[in-house]
């Protein structure tokens, strides 16, 4: 009896797993490492509807014939003490983003929530380099793309930090590979680069949060959902075009200009694709809106 039942449970397993990774189309699944609540204002300068920012530090897990593909990774197993690599000022801000996340888990439970083994997923698609999306790929053995600008910011970043530790860099540095925008403009980019060259997840240039900060979109079905980093910290100040917070795009935005000019390019686009869905990296409701709950896969945005 004990023997069937252990059968009986695997054969279930077995069929959640199925269930969880369809061989027929591709699959996107959030993947989120922890969650905190703030005062939103916090989420951007000039607000209105936003009164509390409910934040993420999450990743997108893309499933395909082609290999998986993980975009952003969280924080690593030693950020706390990575933050003592940093500046005075970057080291106490840094120390408050890290505390101040909440019920946080490892990406390697985050991708286990979703039935991912670390060794499926064949490629690390960074936003940008910083250590709360960085940090996870030190768990993981794939290559890590990030955009030619963000290698050289990096570089620069392992001698003269301001932002992301030194032995964080040095640690993903063997496995670093450059994104190479050669697949032409794509809707209204100048610039982009279709990773498996059917438009599933195609990747562009978004500067100013960091010098190779890029977004990403990922199609499923007929629709497809706009990914964009740290672009804009909440929804709304994606889609009103509205500059960071003055706390964080201090302690945050490397061409603060820059970045300002890039999210109001986020949402002209808004306002000429509205059936495209916005997801800021750190923004839960819009995770939310794409995906229903952590921990789902989807295989058409709807």
């Amino acid at each position: 009896m004990k023997t069937m039942l252990t059968i009986v449970a695997g054969l279930l397993i077995s069929a959640s797993a199925a269930a969880q990774r369809p061989a027929d189309k591709p699959q996107a699944c959030w993947v989120e490492t922890s969650a905190a609540t703030m005062d939103g204002a916090m989420g951007g300068a000039g607000l209105r509807d936003t009164k509390i920012w409910h934040s993420t530090i999450s990743g997108v897990l893309v499933r395909d014939a082609k290999g998986d593909v993980l975009i952003d990774t969280g924080f690593g197993p030693n950020a706390e003490a990575q933050m003592n690599e940093l500046p005075a000022p970057a080291r106490a801000f840094g120390s408050q983003v890290v505390s101040g996340a909440k019920d946080r888990k490892s990406i390697v439970d985050a991708l286990a929530s979703v039935d991912e083994q670390p060794s499926q997923v064949t490629r690390i698609l960074i936003t940008h380099a910083h250590y709360d999306h960085l940090g996870g790929a030190t768990q993981l053995a794939a290559p890590i793309y990030v955009s030619p600008a963000e290698v050289t910011w990096m570089a620069v970043q392992t001698t003269h930090p301001t932002i992301t530790p030194p032995s964080l860099i040095a640690a993903v540095k063997p496995r670093l590979k450059v994104v190479s925008y050669d697949s032409g403009p794509y809707l209204g980019f100048k610039k982009s680069k279709d990773i498996y060259g059917d438009g599933t997840i195609v990747v562009v240039p978004l500067p100013g949060h960091t010098p190779g900060s890029q977004g990403l979109f990922v199609k499923l079905g007929r629709r497809s959902v706009f990914l964009i980093g740290d672009a804009a910290d909440t929804l709304e100040a994606a889609e009103r075009g509205l500059p960071k917070s003055p706390a964080i795009r201090s302690n945050t935005d490397s061409e603060p200009e820059l970045a300002d000019t890039t999210t109001k390019q986020i949402a002209d686009f808004h306002r000429a694709h509205p059936d495209i869905a916005i997801v800021p990296a750190h923004d839960r409701v819009a995770y939310t809106n794409v995906f229903g709950n952590p921990s789902t896969c989807v295989a058409d945005f709807h």
